[in-house]
């Protein structure tokens, strides 16, 4: 009656164990889950709250805009604190580590709030903070991010929304985990008083059994005996089957170095090099055995100091070693991995010989390396896009103030009769050269760009001057002369213009490197479009450089194949899969005179 007390007790204190332990993890998962829905709605309020603020400062700016008085004027100022209280205000990270929508918002919006009221202060070059322009500007600015803005604050709502649904379905889960953890307390509970209840009853089984046992015992380690000393005749065969199995070459040796026993493949190495070793050097020293495998002198220098190492083993200086050697035969490159492990038997000291060729692995690594130090270059390109990107629109601004300057000059010197010609004629022309650098850096801002505009109709003459400016610097330091064949009226492609930009720039620059560094007597580049006879419209780029090596021109358009040292040999491919993913292609070709050209198709409709 006792031990049923005891199982059943101990039975109810496991289940109550149970049953506290399941209703803690609920509630501190319950916990987490209301400040989870807690952070959401505070990262949505601040959000919200800052897109509120960021359009009183549009709506300010345009009705100052307007209404040009000091109560639009305060209004403004007034909006713009506003919206920098709450940036200053808003959190800057929280406890989820995915509800960043907030972190984004303030990195997005406070660089345009603070220049709103640089602007609107100080103003910029040459204009007042209250002037129209800087008014215009201003809200132009706010209007072009206003859409970014909203995306955020959408994909703030999603990811709420995706919080919230992995939160919920883990409580149903964690739900129906609980039930069956409950279950298994219950049926442990149960389990462990039947099992006290029957102890009783067993312990006056087991003495009864334990005579028995020990005359069973006794006849299994008789036939046990019997097992062993039949496991020991087969054991030299299972031995062999064993070591023939395994690819790599392997040879037993004892602790003088003898040759105990081979494996298939290591007879095939041994045999393949030396005649007089077909049974794999059996009964022979191993050095004597390794050292006619070598073919070359490198080979033969990589395996006496592998000899070295092994001996080290087999004179108990050390347990284990490993050494990897170059092999190289004139047909393919290849490694050699010399590996020893010695273990140990009733009788005395062995020692197992691995050779195995890693020859793929070694080829694997030199790829991976040279992979990731392209990988470190194109980062580096990135790097120099964006500096480029970031200092072409510094330099915009004092180039938009010298054209508005001259343009001031002249209005206000052309009312004078006795003003020198040659004065205006060198005011219009720093006028002229200003416009022309804002266009070329405007350009080079499209081109490094990473968010690429939509497909239009492009007028693909003026596309080719565009990227003629590009390069021309590149073009003029390295004396090579540009000639544009551009047929007239042709039809205006939609295209992606910075994509199609982008090919062209690759082609020029390849062509205008291609003449630099071989140095040629006439360096001409020359660009060609025109209506073929299939209706699509033909770009073509001819130099007078060295042309391309026949044996490399079907690899040319391959990814990471180039001839110039420093190159990644991505540029052609990724103007191949441009052009392609346009409806047209790109490709190769010859004259009468093998020039070779670059060519390229985009439909014209």
């Amino acid at each position: 009656m006792s031990a049923r007390t005891s199982s059943i007790a101990v039975a109810a204190l496991l289940l109550s164990i149970g049953m506290g332990i399941a209703a803690f993890i609920y509630q501190k998962t319950t916990q987490v889950r209301e400040a989870l829905a807690e952070e959401i709605l505070e990262q949505q309020h601040d959000v919200s709250t800052l897109i509120q603020e960021y359009g009183n400062v549009l709506v300010a700016i345009e009705h100052n805009r307007l209404s040009d008085d000091e109560a639009s004027v305060a209004a403004m100022k007034s909006s713009v604190a506003a919206a920098q209280d709450q940036l200053a205000q808003m959190r800057s990270n929280y406890s989820f580590a995915r509800l960043d929508g907030a972190a984004k918002a303030h990195a997005y919006v406070k660089p345009i709030i603070e220049d709103i009221s640089q602007w609107t202060t100080n103003g910029l070059h040459g204009y007042q903070g209250d002037d129209h322009f800087i008014l215009e500007l201003s809200s132009k600015r706010m209007r072009d991010r206003f859409p970014a803005i909203r995306s955020i604050s959408t994909e703030i709502t999603a990811v709420a929304t995706e919080l919230i649904t992995e939160q919920t379905e883990f409580l149903e889960r964690f739900r129906d985990s609980l039930l069956l953890l409950l279950f298994g307390f219950v049926w442990l509970s149960v389990a462990i008083a039947a099992l006290l209840i029957r102890q009783r009853n067993l312990q006056t089984q087991l003495a009864k059994d334990q005579e028995t046992n020990a005359q069973k015992l006794i006849d299994a380690e008789t036939r046990g005996r019997l097992q062993a000393e039949t496991a020991l005749l087969g054991s030299e065969q299972f031995l062999r089957a064993t070591l023939n199995s395994l690819n790599s070459d392997i040879a037993i040796l004892d602790k003088e170095g003898i040759v105990t026993a081979v494996n298939t493949p290591w007879k095939t190495f041994v045999s393949s090099t030396h005649s007089s070793y077909t049974d794999g050097g059996v009964g022979h020293h191993y050095a004597a055995v390794f050292r006619s495998t070598a073919v070359t002198d490198e080979e033969r220098d990589g395996i006496a100091e592998a000899i070295k190492q092994i001996t080290e083993v087999l004179d108990g200086k050390k347990e284990v070693m490993f050494y990897e050697y170059p092999c190289h035969r004139k047909e393919k490159r290849q490694w050699s991995l010399v590996s020893m492990y010695t273990f140990y038997t009733d009788e005395d000291r062995y020692a197992v010989l691995v050779h195995e060729d890693v020859s793929r692995r070694k080829q694997l690594e030199e790829r991976d390396q040279r992979l990731r130090a392209e990988l470190a270059h194109a980062s580096r390109l990135s790097t120099a896009g964006e500096l480029a990107s970031g200092l072409a629109h510094e330099l915009n601004q004092p180039l938009t103030a010298i054209a508005h300057n001259c343009d001031a000059v002249v209005s206000s010197i052309r009312t004078y009769t006795d003003i020198d010609a040659e004065l205006v004629e060198t005011v219009n022309d720093i006028s002229e050269q200003a416009h022309r650098a804002g266009g070329i850096i405007r350009s080079m801002r499209h081109l490094v760009r990473k968010d690429t505009s939509d497909k239009l109709p492009t007028d693909i003459n003026e596309l080719v001057r565009e990227t003629v400016r590009l390069t021309a610097p590149e073009a003029r330091a390295k004396g090579v002369k540009v000639i544009l064949r551009l047929t007239d009226s042709l039809p205006s492609p939609t295209i992606d213009p910075v994509q199609i930009q982008q090919v062209l720039v690759n082609l020029e620059r390849n062509s205008v490197e291609a003449m630099g560094q071989h140095n040629s007597t006439i360096k001409e580049l020359t660009i060609d479009t025109y209506l073929n006879q299939t209706g699509h419209i033909e770009v073509c780029i001819t130099d007078t450089g060295p042309g391309i090596d026949p044996g490399f021109a079907e690899h040319l358009f391959t990814a990471f194949q180039t001839t110039k040292p420093e190159g990644m040999g991505l540029g052609l491919s990724i103007s191949r899969t441009i052009v392609e993913e346009h409806g047209g292609r790109l490709w190769i070709d010859q004259n009468e005179e093998d020039v070779t050209m670059f060519k390229f198709t985009i439909p014209a409709g």
